[in-house]
């Protein structure tokens, strides 16, 4: 995802953990990390927090690795913007708000004049993440059906921000995936979407 606002100037492991900390915000609110923080156990919200974790990351450096391959220089860095309304969001989902904006941060990338098939290659980095996302939140579904107890639940936690996070990266509007996909291949677009929207009401 990206936002076209200045970057914050921090290193990429401060980006990454001022970005996940605040996706933490944002889903779960307030209470849910005061309740976590008093009683660390394993169950939805700890799977919350390792679908973060995973999900997140391996979004945001699946980005990285498609840019690279291509060519291009790429870097995850932090949006003014989009940490504003990612941290307003955790404020609004403390209150009950239903939906949250996961927008902390994006993939700068940077080709060369002479780089071909740009177009391309920008629908392939773009596919990258929501897809990782997609998966671990079939893994998620699937370990929950076979689990039990707590550590369905916390499948269960995994599953549920990683539809999310897809769906909203697959929204089609500029800035994020979605409207870069829905360019190059609508059809792939309307799967993922909709495979999100599944997941996470499933």
């Amino acid at each position: 995802m990206a936002f076209a606002d200045t970057p914050l100037q921090y290193s990429r492991s401060i980006s990454f953990l001022v970005a996940i900390a605040s996706i933490l915000f944002a889903f779960l609110g307030a209470k849910n990390i005061v309740l976590l923080l008093q009683n660390p156990t394993i169950g939805w919200t700890t799977g919350v927090v390792t679908g973060v974790l995973l999900g997140f990351l391996l979004h945001e450096l699946a980005h990285e690795y498609f840019a690279r391959a291509g060519g291009c220089i790429a870097r995850f860095t932090l949006s003014k913007i989009g940490l504003l309304l990612t941290l307003l969001s955790g404020l609004l989902r403390s209150i009950g708000f239903p939906f949250v904006i996961l927008a902390p941060g994006y993939v700068a990338i940077m080709c060369p004049v002479y780089f071909r098939g740009i177009e391309r290659g920008e629908s392939t980095v773009a596919v990258a993440g929501p897809a990782i996302n997609i998966i671990l939140a079939v893994i998620g579904l699937v370990s929950s059906i076979i689990l039990s107890g707590k550590y369905a639940s916390f499948m269960t936690g995994l599953r549920e921000i990683n539809a999310w996070i897809a769906f909203f990266n697959l929204l089609p509007f500029y800035p994020l995936d979605g409207s870069k996909i829905i360019r190059s291949n609508f059809v792939l677009w309307v799967i993922m979407f909709f495979a999100s929207i599944g997941l996470m009401y499933i």
